[in-house]
């Protein structure tokens, strides 16, 4: 992810904000890519502890940007003003292919994969399951009925050490 965030903040001028504004949305805050494209400078509000958060009319759910991504959403969110985050000089809302033709003309050099919306939440949702935080709450800010939708991603997801297992079955002394 490093390489890719990299890879982007070295593209030219309209090109790189998008890049950040692609991965800052998917990989940061966990939208998908018919979200994503909505999303406009306006959308975002800082809470009184710093964490920003997406808080669009049209969204139903609280979506907080990942602490790594929060300074590039900041920024692209003042450049952007009113205007939305991801390809701004659009003449229309929603394209067919608004989201997946910027990966196809923007490709990372030798051995980065490409920049796919789907990939950038997949690795959100995963960074969340690693950190073991509620799947309940992941599947929430996700979008998603239950957390039943994040069963096929649990495979990927390292076990615990024996330590750590033991610890978080005994739970707190009384």
């Amino acid at each position: 992810m490093a390489a890719l965030r990299r890879w982007a903040e070295l593209l030219p001028g309209r090109a790189l904000l998008d890049g950040l504004a692609l991965m800052t949305l998917a990989a940061g805050c966990g939208l998908a890519p018919g979200e994503l494209r909505a999303v406009r400078g306006s959308d975002l509000r800082i809470t009184p502890h710093g964490v920003i958060l997406v808080d669009a009319p049209w969204l139903d759910r609280l979506v907080a940007c990942r602490a790594g991504w929060e300074q590039a959403l900041a920024e692209l969110a003042e450049l952007a003003g009113d205007a939305y985050l991801f390809r701004p000089g659009r003449k229309v809302e929603a394209a067919k292919n608004l989201v997946s033709s910027w990966p196809a003309r923007h490709r990372p050099h030798a051995g980065l994969p490409r920049v796919e919306a789907r990939r950038l939440r997949t690795t959100w949702i995963m960074d969340l399951l690693r950190q073991r935080i509620d799947p309940a709450l992941i599947a929430q800010a996700a979008g998603m009925t239950s957390a039943a939708g994040l069963a096929p991603y649990f495979h990927w997801v390292p076990p615990l050490a024996p330590e750590q297992t033991a610890q978080l079955l005994r739970g707190p002394r009384p």
